[in-house]
C-alpha cells in the first residue's frame, strides 16, 4: 500500500463535514414530528419520500467530499448545507393535503421550495465532482438525478405528485445500484463521460481561438487547458466513518424524542419503565453500530461495496427514525394500550432494521448460525409484538422491543464465541 493510499484511508471527517451534518438533526426532527401523527399509508410514504430526498443530498455531498479529499470545495458544501436547511424548514408545508396536522394552518407553496432545493443540492455535488475531473462510478447518483419527475410534481395534484416522487426515487436507487454493480454499465458511463469531456474541451478551445482573433489580451484569456478525467476511487475508511456518524446523529434525534416525551409527564412507574426501556433500546442500537458499523450484520469478507452499503445505510437510518417516532408516542401512553400506529412504528421499524441486516449479511456472507439463531427469532418476535401488542400496556412493549435488540446484539458474545470454538482454525 502506497503512502498516498494509506493517508487517504486514514483520513477522518473534517470540521466542515461535521458542521454539515448538523442540518440532518433538524431534518430528522421535522420528519419524525410529521411521521408521529401520520394517519394513512400515503402519509407515511410521503414522509419516507422526504427522508430519502434529504438522505440523498447528504449522501451525494458526502460521496463528493470522500473522493475530493483536501480539494473539497467549501462553498459547495456550505451551499448544500443551506439547501438541506431549506428542505427541513419546508417539510411541514410539503403536501399539506397528504401530511398530518392542521391543514388550514400549514404554510403553502413549500413543495416547490423543497423540490428546487433538492435539485439544486444534487446539482452542486455533481458539478463540484465534474470540475475536479472526477467520475464517481461507485455511486452514480452523485453525478446526476432524474429531474423530470421532481419538476413535474410541482404542477400536479399531490395525489399524483407523490407517485412521481416514488418513481424518481426507485429510478435513482436502481440506476446507482445496477450501474455500479455492472462492469459494462461502468464502462459505458466512463465512455459517455469521456466524450462529454472532450466536447467541452473542444468548445473551450474554439472559444479561446475566437477571443484571440478578436485581439483579447493574453492575460485576460480564460484557462483552456484540457480536463484531466479520472475514475474516482472510494476511500472506504472515510466513507464508513461518515455513514456511521449519520447513524449516531439519527440516534441522537431518537434520544431527543424520548427526553421530550418526558418533559411534561408525571413520572409514574409505567412512564419510568417505558422511558428506561426506550433508552436501553437506543443503547443497543448504538452498540450494534459500534460492533458492526452502520450495517448491523457480522461480515466474513471485506467491507461492503458502496452500492451495497449505501442502500443498507438508508434502510438502517429510516428504521431508526420510524422507531424513534413510535417511542415518542409510547411514553405518554405507557400505562395504556398503545395505538396501532405507534405500535407498528416501533416493531415495524425494528423489522425493517432486521431485514436490512439480512441484506447486509448476505452481501458480507454472514454465517448461517447468525440468521437462524438471531435474525429469525428477533424478527418473529417483533412481528408478533406488532400483531398482539394491543393486549398489553405500552410500558411492557417497550421492554419487549429492548429485549428483541438485546438478543440480536448478543450474537457478538454468544454466537461468535461459539463459532470460534467450533472452528479449529479460528483465532
Amino acid at each position: 500500500m502506497t503512502e498516498q493510499t494509506e493517508a487517504a484511508e486514514g483520513r477522518h471527517a473534517s470540521w466542515l463535514e461535521l458542521f454539515f451534518d448538523l442540518t440532518v438533526v433538524a431534518a430528522a426532527a421535522q420528519i419524525a414530528h410529521r411521521l408521529h401523527s401520520a394517519e394513512s399509508v400515503g402519509q407515511i410514504a410521503a414522509c419516507g419520500a422526504m427522508f430519502y430526498a434529504i438522505w440523498s443530498v447528504w449522501t451525494t455531498t458526502s460521496v463528493y467530499a470522500n473522493v475530493a479529499g483536501e480539494r473539497t470545495r467549501q462553498r459547495a458544501v456550505l451551499r448544500t448545507m443551506l439547501g438541506i436547511a431549506i428542505m427541513a424548514a419546508a417539510v411541514p408545508g410539503v403536501w399539506p393535503e397528504l401530511l398530518p396536522g392542521e391543514h388550514d394552518d400549514a404554510p403553502r407553496g413549500r413543495t416547490a421550495a423543497f423540490v428546487v432545493a433538492f435539485l439544486l443540492c444534487r446539482l452542486i455535488a455533481a458539478r463540484s465532482a465534474a470540475r475536479d475531473g472526477q467520475l464517481v462510478t461507485f455511486w452514480p447518483a452523485t453525478q446526476s438525478v432524474a429531474a423530470t419527475p421532481w419538476i413535474a410534481s410541482i404542477f400536479v395534484p399531490p395525489t399524483i405528485a407523490y407517485w412521481l416522487w416514488g418513481f424518481a426515487i426507485a429510478t435513482d436507487l436502481a440506476f446507482s445500484m445496477v450501474g455500479a454493480a455492472n462492469p459494462r454499465s461502468v464502462a459505458e458511463m466512463t465512455e459517455r463521460w469521456r466524450k462529454r469531456t472532450e466536447e467541452q474541451d473542444r468548445r473551450s478551445a474554439n472559444r479561446l481561438a475566437q477571443l484571440i482573433e478578436r485581439g483579447v489580451s493574453p492575460d485576460r484569456l480564460p484557462d483552456a487547458s484540457p480536463t484531466l478525467m479520472s475514475v474516482a476511487q472510494v476511500q472506504s475508511g472515510h466513507l464508513s466513518e461518515r455513514l456511521g456518524l449519520f447513524v449516531i446523529i439519527v440516534l441522537g434525534e431518537a434520544l431527543a424524542q424520548v427526553v421530550a416525551a418526558n418533559t411534561e409527564l408525571e413520572w409514574t412507574y409505567a412512564v419510568i419503565a417505558a422511558s428506561l426501556a426506550a433508552f436501553l433500546l437506543l443503547v443497543q442500537l448504538w452498540r450494534l453500530t459500534s460492533l458492526y458499523g452502520f450495517t448491523p450484520a457480522p461480515r466474513s469478507t471485506k467491507p461492503l461495496e458502496p452500492w451495497q452499503a449505501l442502500p443498507a445505510h438508508l434502510g438502517v437510518t429510516a428504521a431508526i427514525v420510524v422507531v424513534a417516532s413510535g417511542l415518542g408516542g409510547l411514553i405518554p401512553e405507557a400505562a395504556e394500550h398503545l395505538h396501532a400506529r405507534d405500535r407498528w412504528y416501533i416493531f415495524g421499524g425494528l423489522a425493517l432494521y432486521l431485514l436490512t441486516s439480512v441484506f447486509a449479511g448476505l452481501a458480507g456472507r454472514a454465517p448461517l448460525r447468525w440468521y437462524l439463531g438471531w435474525v429469525l427469532p428477533s424478527t418473529v418476535v417483533a412481528v408478533l409484538a406488532g400483531v398482539l401488542g394491543h393486549l398489553v400496556p405500552g410500558w411492557s412493549l417497550a421492554i419487549v422491543a429492548w429485549a428483541v435488540l438485546a438478543w440480536f446484539a448478543s450474537y457478538d458474545k454468544l454466537g461468535s464465541r461459539r463459532t470460534a470454538t467450533d472452528d479449529p482454525s479460528a483465532g
